[in-house]
């Protein structure tokens, strides 16, 4: 895997727009250099149309690349249809693994599976607005937390914009480390994009 995921601190910043038609990130580290970007790629015209005039945003089918510094693709992430299940992959067409919101009552809570379907881990909120979020193996151990910030009144008020730091610890494995990454995002595009 690329440097991209080596690192142990990852500020993924959504892009600020007021009309928003397809997602965007900017992948920082700890010293605020950028290491990263996330493009949302292959949009259909009937999913820009259902975006443009619904607010069905994590029903819609969504693709995004995750690139290196160097511009390089180092994950896909895919969504289909009125699902609530992203599919991790690697460039090449190798699966890591799948992230899947549950639907239950209480905090969010995703599970995290490895190809076959196996639990590899979970994601959990911490507290019920869903800001903080901590991505368990499957022992429960935490391998990293997600945490969303604030980013200031305006872009929360007239923007989807929401900027994520996720903090890996030392000892986070592949391919736990990319669906940990992949995560974050999980959360934006399926629990914060209907907000």
């Amino acid at each position: 895997m690329t440097d991209l995921l080596s690192g142990s601190t990852f500020v993924i910043e959504q892009k600020r727009k007021l009309f928003e038609m397809r997602n965007q990130y900017r992948i920082f580290d700890e010293a605020g250099a950028e290491v990263g970007k996330v493009e949302q790629v292959n949009q259909s015209p009937l999913a820009l149309l259902a975006r443009l005039g619904t607010d069905l945003d994590a029903m819609l089918p969504t693709t995004l690349e995750v690139h290196d510094a160097a511009g390089q693709t180092v994950l896909l992430i895919r969504k289909p249809w009125f699902r609530l299940t992203l599919s991790v992959s690697k460039p090449d067409g190798t699966v890591l693994g799948s992230i899947a919101k549950r639907i239950r009552m209480g905090k969010a809570r995703f599970t995290i599976s490895d190809t076959s379907g196996s639990e590899l881990g979970e994601v959990r909120a911490q507290n019920w607005r869903a800001k903080d979020f901590v991505i368990t193996d499957q022992a429960g151990n935490e391998i990293a937390q997600a945490t969303k910030k604030w980013r200031g009144l305006a872009t929360e008020m007239f923007t989807d914009a929401d900027t994520y730091v996720v903090n890996f610890q030392p000892y986070a494995a592949e391919p736990l480390r990319s669906l940990g990454l992949a995560a974050a995002l999980a959360i934006d595009v399926i629990l914060k994009q209907s907000d």
